[in-house]
Formats: structure tokens, sequence, C-alpha cells
């Protein structure tokens, strides 16, 4: 039997184009994996909202990350399907939720604080038609965007190195920020990766089998999850450089942004795990 295999990916940039937001380049290479009942695990700093509403677009059956792995949902038919009990998990319609970074509120509240000393401007500051202005999103999708459970994402007003001292500040609250495709994302220490780590311990669990690992991203706030997989492929920004990390070593580079890139990056890691599974 062949080598089970699960492909875990970023949104913005990645499989969504990043100025129109079209997966439509993408479309082979998703219907491919379904038929060959390859899981695609959407991971990425949008809400749930967001997700649920695309995850039904694409026909996906499988849990997907929101927040940047604050927030894992877990739809209950693959939960059946899997056959796992999820520890501390809520149940929400059809759907599991596994929350694993600090809530909202409070995150909300620490960030008021330290306006004081900072500059800069969260979802909290902003309205519907802000964040609309920010990110090219209808209103209604601006909307899903701002309802949020386990992050704030924030435009960053000074230099890096302020930049620094606002990080060693959250870290005081147990707090994190990361730098993603748009904004700057304020969360607890969870990470993309640590999900990506869950996710694969359950499906090896189903398994029976190690579980061979695909992931694409493109921006820092996705390195632990192209860490956590075997086979990591980088995505170019619009103006065609790529996030460097000296740890992704074996990373493959798509040649295209968004949709297109991602759907050639996903064939050549796809070709690349078959090439080492049949090697003498």
């Amino acid at each position: 039997m062949a080598k089970p295999i699960a492909v875990f990916t970023d949104l913005d940039g990645t499989l969504l184009n990043h100025h129109d937001y079209s997966y439509a380049d993408a479309l082979p290479a998703i219907n491919h994996l379904k038929k060959q009942n390859i899981p695609l695990v959407l991971v990425s700093s949008k809400t749930q909202a967001e997700m649920s509403a695309l995850c039904q677009e694409l026909s996906l059956t499988s849990p997907y990350v929101c927040e940047n792995g604050s927030l894992i949902v877990m739809p209950a038919p693959e939960r059946q399907r899997l056959g796992v009990e999820l520890e501390n998990a809520e149940q929400q319609g059809d759907d599991f939720l596994i929350y694993r970074g600090a809530n909202r509120e409070e995150i909300v509240r620490i960030l008021a604080q330290l306006k004081r000393t900072f500059s800069f401007t969260g979802f909290a500051d902003m309205s519907v038609h802000d964040v609309v202005n920010c990110t090219g999103l209808s209103e209604q999708a601006a909307a899903k965007a701002m309802t949020r459970a386990a992050s704030e994402p924030l435009l960053w007003h000074q230099d890096e190195a302020d930049l620094a001292d606002f990080a060693q500040h959250l870290r005081k609250h147990n707090l994190r920020v990361l730098k993603g495709g748009r904004f700057y994302h304020v969360m607890a220490t969870c990470d993309k990766g640590d999900a990506v780590r869950y996710l694969l311990s359950l499906y090896e669990s189903y398994y029976g089998a190690r579980v061979a690992s695909i992931a694409l991203g493109d921006s820092p706030n996705d390195l632990q999850m192209l860490k956590a997989v075997d086979q990591s492929v980088v995505m170019p920004h619009p103006d065609g450089t790529y996030m460097h990390d000296d740890s992704l070593t074996n990373a493959i580079r798509a040649p295209f942004e968004g949709a297109r890139g991602w759907r050639e990056g996903v064939e050549e890691a796809l070709a690349g795990l078959t090439e080492h599974e049949e090697a003498p």
C-alpha cells in the first residue's frame, strides 16, 4: 500500500492569489488530492467564519486550522471517520473546536495597555470599512475576518527595533507577535507548526503508519509549519522574493505566487515523495 500523505497549506499568497484571492488555477491539484484521498488541511491566520466558508466552496471535509494555530476545527464527520477522541474539544453544531490560544478579549486588553508606549492599529480599532481598505476584501468577507476568537491582527507604525521591544513586552503576558502577509498577528505562544504536528498524530493513529507530509507557505508565520513536515514548499511574494530560513534546506521554491504556483508546488512535492518511496 502506498504511504499515506497529508498536505497542509497557508491561504493568502499561497493557495489564494494575493491580489484577487482566487484559487481557480489551483483546482486541478486540489481535485487530484481529492481523487487520491489525500487530506488537504487549510492552515491560516484567517478566522473560523472565513475558513468554514472556503472549505464549503472547495468541498473540503478535512480539519482546518484558524488564527495561526490558535484554533483547530474538526468537522464531526471527519472526527467519526478518524475514530479519534478530542480532549478539551467544544462542540459547535457539526464541528468540534479545539482552542490552543489565548482569549482575544484578553489580548485586546493587554494591547490597549501597550498603546501608551507603542504605535499600532489593531482590528479592534478598525471599522469594517477600514479592513476593506487594508485588504481589498468585500464588506461581508471583512466582517468575517474581524470575527476572531484567539488572536489580533495589527498594522505596525514603528520600525523593526521597536517591534523587538514590543515583542519582549508581549512575552511577559505569554503572548507573541508573528509577521503575516499583510498584518502582524498577536496571539498566544502556539503556532501553525504545533497544530500541524497534532493533526499529523491523529492521521498517523488512523492509518497505523507514518504519514508523509507537505506544507506550503510564504510568510514568517508559516515557518514552523514548513519545518514540521517532510517536504516544504516556499511560495514567492508578489515582488518575486522568497522568505529565507537556513533550516529549510530541502524546500521547493514554487515558480509563481498564488494559485498557479501552488498547483505546481504541490505537483512537484507529490512527485518527489513518490520517487522517494519507489527508490530501491
